[in-house]
């Protein structure tokens, strides 16, 4: 899909962060944009500011977690513009906490947001785009959907599992010319850092974000060049790229570093 002109393309997550800016690299590009999140002050802003900069933009407050939101949303875009010729689903967030102290309540909104979002989405628009043979779907997942440590296995399953269920997708699609990408982010200066919930040593590690991390603008253009190339994984900088080629070995090197990890910042009671 190279020419990106006029094409509809629908962000998630897309009031912040790495959404905000894919919604813009690809209103660059051409496209009309249909954006979506939960927060509807910030989301308005967004639109504004893609408005601005002279892109279409219509801004929709949806939950993604919430299957009939999103089921309205598709009836809604299928009578006003028809197919999707792009969906982003990036929306999520993450808790970080020991996985036997995550409430029940805690796993729900994780899974409903990181993974059930995604389903929600793919459910209600790719039939679309099989139906005209063509289109492109992007999966943002992480790094740590290769491997987990101490305190970040619940966010960790939900984007291992982003990452089985873009693959299998990515080959059921195939035949009817929908592309899918999958994007595994490490560390990007979001607000996605300033919202986790966990202890003091998480808050503390935190910290560091700022000094080392990617910025969000350069994430999406790589989202963008992929979806014009057509490329199956975007493998955001070397410690991505080790965990998917060489994850079997971390895996090795980071039983050690777990334990120490665990010592440090979980729970020392049941």
């Amino acid at each position: 899909m190279k020419d990106l002109s006029g094409r509809l393309a629908l962000v998630t997550g897309a009031a912040s962060g790495i959404g905000r800016c894919t919604a813009l690299e690809l209103a660059r590009w051409g496209a009309e944009l249909l954006l979506v999140d939960v927060d509807g002050e910030r989301l308005g802003e967004a639109a504004r500011e893609l408005e601005n900069a002279g892109a279409k933009a219509h801004p929709f407050c949806v939950d993604v977690s919430d299957r009939e939101q999103v089921r309205g949303l598709a009836d809604l875009v299928q009578a006003r513009w028809g197919p999707l010729d792009i969906l982003v689903n990036n929306a999520g967030f993450a808790i970080y906490r020991d996985l036997v102290f995550t409430s029940v309540e805690e796993w729900e909104a994780l899974l409903g947001a990181n993974l059930w979002g995604l389903i929600h989405f793919c459910n209600a628009f790719v039939p679309g785009m099989m139906k005209r043979r063509s289109g492109h779907v992007v999966n943002v997942a992480s790094w740590m959907a290769f491997f987990s440590l101490p305190g970040s296995g619940a966010y960790n399953s939900t984007k291992a599992a982003v990452d089985a269920y873009s693959s299998a997708l990515r080959y059921e699609l195939n035949r009817f010319h929908v592309k899918v990408t999958t994007v595994y982010p490490v560390i990007v200066g979001t607000r996605f850092y300033e919202e986790i919930e966990g202890n003091l040593w998480t808050r503390l590690g935190l910290k560091i974000v700022p000094l080392v991390a990617q910025k969000p603008e350069a994430l999406a253009a790589r989202i963008v060049k992929a979806i014009r190339s057509g490329r199956r994984r975007v493998l955001v900088g070397l410690p991505a790229f080790m965990a998917f080629y060489f994850g079997g070995l971390l895996d090795l090197f980071f039983e050690g570093v777990g334990r120490l990890v665990a010592r440090l910042t979980c729970r020392r009671e049941a």
